[in-house]
């Protein structure tokens, strides 16, 4: 086996070394030279860091004011609304186009469109970036009515509505209440309209009856006559279905015999009364 020796053609270290003591003023030098570097690059990291944090501050500020102006509400939707009109509810929903989205509580909004006395629930949503959806569920009226000579509509409740007369509903028309004044909004006192929407709903299931032309009357005490056409029926109080049944067999016998009535009165248990037409 062959070795050979490396041998290198560099001088030894050893002889640099000797060589740098040889020039002191060389490394002196050099070290005057590394402690001014360090001194700019010391002087320039503060700098540095600050711009850093100036730039950052700009940039998230620009950054939070566009996130912002991307999410302000710039449509609102209403559904659900058949009698009310949008534009009629704006006042119930405050100030909120221009807002950011997210900065609004939807249930205040809520609970002021709810203050309208035609909405009886009222659910919102959020559509990003910038639609609030307003899902109303109004209330059903029920009957008109008559209070000197103004008509307003009432619930199934005896919620008042208002004097929205605009549509014609048909509806039967409730005489002998008396509305207080602002009373939009609120359930009537008055007992007698309760049972008066007692009986038209009643009346809704019966096919002969025109609702149209259906009056209903409360008297004192709550007592309630029907006018239909040409004639009125007597119902009292409570009791309603059965009243009307039994009125619809004691008209059918009466048109069987030819005898025209113009009130029948079934506020008796045991007894009816039937007022005759006379014919001339």
């Amino acid at each position: 086996m062959y070795f050979s020796q490396y041998r290198s053609h560099k001088k030894p270290f050893i002889k640099k070394r000797n060589g740098l003591k040889k020039n002191p003023g060389r490394l002196f030098g050099g070290v005057i030279r590394f402690l001014k570097l360090a001194v700019i690059i010391a002087s320039l990291v503060p700098a540095l860091y600050l711009m850093d944090k100036g730039y950052g501050f700009i940039s998230q500020s620009h950054i939070l004011h566009q996130a912002d102006n991307f999410l302000k509400v710039r449509s609102v939707k209403i559904k659900g609304n058949r009698f009310v009109p949008a534009e009629e509810l704006a006042p119930y929903l405050g100030k909120i186009e221009g807002r950011n989205i997210f900065r609004i509580d939807i249930r205040d909004i809520a609970n002021g469109v709810k203050r309208h006395p035609w909405v009886k629930e009222v659910s919102i949503r959020r559509e990003l970036p910038g639609t609030l959806w307003v899902d109303i569920s109004e209330r059903t009226p029920a009957v008109y009515v008559n209070n000197n000579g103004s008509l307003y509509l009432a619930d199934e409740e005896g919620m008042i509505l208002g004097d929205k007369t605009e549509n014609a509903l048909i509806l039967p028309v409730v005489y002998g209440i008396d509305l207080p004044k602002g009373n939009a909004g609120n359930k009537s006192p008055v007992q007698g309209l309760s049972a008066a929407i007692e009986v038209k709903r009643e009346l809704s299931s019966l096919p002969w009856i025109d609702l149209s032309t259906t009056g209903i009357e409360v008297e004192e005490r709550g007592q309630i006559i029907l006018h239909l056409k040409g004639y009125r029926i007597r119902l009292g109080r409570g009791g309603y279905r059965e009243k009307l049944k039994r009125f619809n067999e004691i008209a059918k016998n009466l048109e069987e015999k030819g005898i025209p009535y113009k009130e029948i009165d079934l506020r008796f248990d045991n007894q009816v009364i039937v007022r005759t037409v006379k014919v001339i």
